[in-house]
Order: structure tokens, then C-alpha cells, then sequence
């Protein structure tokens, strides 16, 4: 019911897949009109099948003016999943603050990938008494893979260590 008024529904096009915005899981970016009242409503392909819920605009005003993103309907369902089985959502915590292999430092190491690109993800800071600092992560650390993934930034990183239970 945005702004108070029922029964309402928005059309738009998906304009990107896979857009990050510094969140824990990347959206569909879309140009659906979400303002106050309606995130939460479904995304629906011109078949009728939900394809994402809509969540949130980019706006430097607080109100609609032309982006929005959704949560792809995998990732919700995979929540959704998880608060029916113990009521809650659970993710993996190093206590870590994950950035971009700088530049400077990818060139000197070999970890360059190309167009200003480096693999790996550059520990920055680690929270004093979190998992990461118990299994012996350090500021200035280089994470390459986890669980035998490579990760190719700190975005990834992010993503695949909150997919692991804790422990």
C-alpha cells in the first residue's frame, strides 16, 4: 500500500542481474517504481512467476526517482528456508573487514587479474576476540580462497562466509 493506497501494482524492467551495492547478496536491479508502503511486494516476470521481492530504491532524496533492486527469488527462498527451519537466519562470521586487493599491492604480489582487477580479498581490519583473529587473521592478510574457492574480492568473500553455518 504505498502512500496509503491499496490494492496497487507497479510494472518496470529488470535493467541488471548480479548488481552489487555493498549488501550481503547481490539484487536485480530494476526500474519499478518502490516507494514507502510497497518494498516487500513481489517482482513478477510478464509469466507471472515471482522472480524477486522488491526492496530498495537508490535514491538521494529518500523517494523513487527511477532505481530500485530486488532480492532474487533464489536468495529469498533461501531464507525463507531457513527462518521455517529455526526461526531465525543464520550466517557465517569471521570478524573480518574484507576490501579489494589494492592495486599496488596485486601488481607486487602476482595477484592481478587484469583491467585494474586482483584476485583474493585484502584484510583491512580483524575484530579483536572474533573467530577470524582466533584462527589467526591478521590486518594486511591476503584471503585467496575458502573451502577450496577462489575468491576474486571482498564481495565474494563476504557472500561465501555468510553461506557457512557458524562453527
Amino acid at each position: 500500500s504505498p502512500f496509503g493506497l491499496d490494492s496497487t501494482v507497479t510494472a518496470g524492467i529488470v535493467s541488471a542481474k548480479q548488481r552489487e551495492t555493498g549488501s550481503d547478496s547481490a539484487f536485480l536491479q530494476t526500474d519499478v517504481a518502490v516507494n514507502p508502503g510497497n518494498s516487500g511486494g513481489p517482482l513478477i516476470d510478464t509469466r507471472g512467476e515471482v522472480v524477486g521481492i522488491n526492496s530498495q530504491i537508490l535514491s538521494p532524496v529518500g523517494s523513487y526517482i527511477g532505481i530500485s533492486f530486488a532480492i532474487p527469488i533464489d536468495e529469498a527462498m533461501r531464507i525463507v528456508d531457513q527462518l521455517r527451519a529455526s526461526g531465525r537466519v543464520v550466517r557465517g562470521y569471521l570478524g573480518i573487514q574484507p576490501t579489494d586487493v589494492p592495486r599496488e599491492l596485486a601488481e607486487e604480489y602476482g595477484l592481478a587479474v587484469g583491467k585494474g582487477r586482483a584476485r583474493g580479498a585484502f584484510v583491512r581490519q580483524v575484530v579483536r576476540g572474533a573467530p577470524g583473529e582466533k584462527a589467526g587473521i591478521q590486518p594486511g592478510d591476503v584471503v585467496l580462497a575458502v573451502d577450496g574457492k577462489a575468491v576474486e574480492g571482498a564481495v565474494e568473500l563476504r557472500r561465501t562466509l555468510g553461506g557457512f553455518k557458524p562453527g
